[in-house]
């Protein structure tokens, strides 16, 4: 069984990145959130909360036009506090549609789920 609360936080957030809203994002994500995107090529990219909120804040600044936001869910669970969620999601940023599948950690705090650890497998051309 998939879990609605944290498919609701991650639907949020997909829906805020994909319009770069960034006090948004900056409610979902943790302070000391951690991405790492495995790319095509095998070569990895790491970002932290700062480098993430420069992408979007660059992406909104410039005029991009909002992302697709279809999601699907594979997974959404918590266990022992932490929330797991896997998404898979064609996301075209400039080079062609790519499927991409996103793992994210998010845990609870007093003001809702935020999420500390989010990993994005490119697999390739959508």
């Amino acid at each position: 069984m998939k879990n609605h609360e944290l498919i609701q936080v991650v639907e949020r957030l997909i829906r805020a990145g994909c319009s770069y809203r960034i006090d948004d994002l900056k409610d979902i994500y943790a302070s000391d959130l951690v991405i790492h995107i495995l790319q095509e090529d095998s070569s990895l990219q790491t970002f932290d909360y700062e480098e993430n909120l420069h992408f979007f804040r660059s992406m909104r600044d410039s005029g991009a036009p909002p992302l697709d936001s279809t999601a699907f869910f594979n997974l959404a669970e918590v266990q022992d506090g932490v929330g797991f969620v896997v998404v898979t999601r064609t996301m075209n940023q400039g080079s062609g549609p790519k499927t991409i599948v996103f793992s994210l950690m998010l845990r609870e705090t007093p003001e809702g789920w935020k999420v500390f650890r989010e990993q994005a497998v490119i697999v390739g051309d959508a």
